[in-house]
């Protein structure tokens, strides 16, 4: 009973980050487990032999994924164990192999688990997985126990100064919105103002480089090399201008997504949240909310 509790301990305490992963998964026995020693090699090879040769192909070398090829998950993950969504109703005590794709630094970690819990997922979520499944690690090697506990404290530090930095600006906003305001104006005109002051300084530099060049090269008078030159720059402004539009098309695309993304996760985690709350505690919520806007707005305004 003491060894239940602290391993449920030891997953409280272990730190856990949302991270954009490809998972791919396969359910093994326990005997293929046993077997073998630690590690997810040697799981891999118990479980090829155990299967009939005409099923050994190169695709058996990792675990068959039952979800989408390449399907992108957003899973929770520490070095004890990971949570995640898939289509398939897995079963407490239940044994998986698992190929980890961490996306943001492209590392991969093979490792077994065991099903702890499975439960119907956030109904809120679009294109979501019905099943909601928890599993803990049972043969992480010290290599990749290494790996991942240096990638989620990187992670963790990275959204404590994100939420940080936000729970910041928004507590400086709310107490004092008009000098915020005017604070972000003035910062917005002053970059601008460096900006387009760099941009006419290598303009300038650009412009009189042209003039030298032309003009001793081909040896043209001071009307020609201005005309040449005009052109020139003319023709450069308009590829960068065509390169730069695509980027910053594919900038807005693609930030517009993740926002839109955002945005639709943490409403459907609020919702589910209500949906959560008995009646008592959505007064609660409700009466607590109206107070500190009524309050905010009477006495802050």
């Amino acid at each position: 009973m003491s060894t239940t509790n602290d391993n449920k301990s030891n997953r409280r305490v272990a730190l856990r980050v949302y991270e954009q992963v490809n998972l791919f998964y396969q359910k093994i026995s326990l005997s293929q487990l046993n077997e073998t020693q630690p590690g997810f090699n040697n799981i891999l090879n118990s479980f090829t032999q155990s299967q009939p040769s005409s099923r050994i192909t190169e695709e058996t070398s990792f675990p068959f994924s039952q979800s989408q090829e390449n399907d992108t998950l957003n899973v929770n993950i520490s070095t004890s164990g990971i949570a995640f969504t898939c289509q398939e109703e897995l079963k407490n005590g239940d044994y998986l192999m698992l190929r980890i794709l961490l996306l943001s630094s492209m590392t991969t970690v093979m490792t077994c688990c065991k099903v702890v819990y499975c439960k119907p997922s956030n109904p809120y979520e679009s294109n979501r997985y019905p099943y909601a499944i928890g599993a803990q690690f049972v043969n992480l090697t010290a290599e990749d126990s290494e790996l991942l506990s240096t990638h989620v404290g990187k992670r963790n530090k990275q959204q404590l100064i994100v939420n940080g930095s936000i729970a910041a600006f928004t507590l400086a906003f709310i107490s004092a919105p008009d000098q915020a305001l005017a604070l972000l104006l003035g910062i917005g005109h002053h970059a601008l103002e460096l900006l387009l002051h760099i941009l006419h300084l290598a303009f300038e530099f650009l412009e009189i480089g042209l003039d030298h060049f032309i003009e001793h090269q081909f040896h043209t008078d001071l009307h020609e090399t201005q005309v040449i030159v005009f052109y020139v720059l003319i023709t450069c402004g308009l590829i960068a201008f065509y390169f730069l539009g695509r980027m910053a098309l594919f900038a807005v695309v693609r930030w517009s997504k993740y926002l839109f993304l955002y945005w639709s996760r943490k409403k459907s985690s609020c919702l589910y949240f209500w949906g959560q709350q008995s009646l008592v505690n959505r007064i609660k919520i409700v009466g607590i909310g109206t107070t500190a806007i009524a309050g905010y707005i009477f006495f802050g305004l």
